[in-house]
């Protein structure tokens, strides 16, 4: 005679389910979003990396501070969105954007209070007020600085803009511009050859947000782009 399942072995079989379901399913989707993060990363890091060569190529030098990109702003760029030289005229003309000036007013796209993004631990980290950013047509928001007497563009990258989580290190990452188009983490000073900071200082930076996430990007690189920490 054919014998089939008691009702008790069926909920005692769908709670062993739904207890396994929970332990495993935030660790799946938790390694599905780190992977879409840094998928994302890859990708606006390749777009800066040949739009750097692009404009060289345009203007016949393997300088990039050689180029009109290789300065500080005009005063109109921030004013009426017309920039002819500087970090302004080169996210413009070389990265496909969807948004320019876009660190203050209605449609920002990024943030620029000190209680929004944070580090992996939970602390504030600061906004980014008075930068240039644009947002690109793949989501990711670019914001730029020119320091050490504007031969070192530095540059904070939100993968997915104003999109959660708003975290350094996850979806927030900085980085240096060399001369020779070439992109390393921050504060390299855009020395030749330098990696700027090492991948174990991710996660524990603090204060700006370019400090913040300094070395993340060296970690994922470093781990074969992924995140590991």
């Amino acid at each position: 005679m054919n014998k089939g399942f008691t009702l008790s072995e069926i909920l005692i079989t769908l709670g062993i389910v739904g207890i396994v379901a929970v332990l495993t399913v935030p660790g799946v989707m938790r390694n599905y979003q780190n992977r879409l993060y840094t998928a994302q990363l890859e990708k606006i890091y390749a777009q800066l990396s040949d739009a750097a060569q692009a404009i060289m190529t345009d203007e016949h030098v393997d300088n990039f501070y050689e180029t009109t990109a290789g300065g500080a702003l005009n005063a109109e760029c921030l004013t009426n969105g017309n920039c002819t030289q500087g970090l302004g005229y080169f996210f413009n003309n070389y990265l496909k954007t969807v948004k320019k000036n876009c660190a203050n007013g209605d449609d920002k796209c990024v943030f620029t209070d000190n209680t929004t993004y944070k580090t992996v631990g939970g602390d504030n980290v600061n906004g980014l007020a008075n930068q240039y950013c644009i947002q690109t047509v793949t989501g990711a928001s670019v914001c730029g600085f020119y320091n050490n007497d504007n031969k070192c563009l530095s540059m904070v990258v939100d993968v997915n803009g104003l999109a959660q989580p708003n975290v350094v290190g996850r979806d927030i990452f900085s980085m240096d511009m060399h001369k020779n188009g070439s992109i390393s983490d921050y504060n390299s000073s855009c020395v030749d050859n330098a990696k700027g900071c090492l991948a174990n200082a991710c996660t524990t930076g603090s204060g700006s947000t370019y400090n913040a996430a300094c070395g993340c990007l060296n970690s994922v690189i470093d781990a074969g782009w992924k995140m590991e920490y």
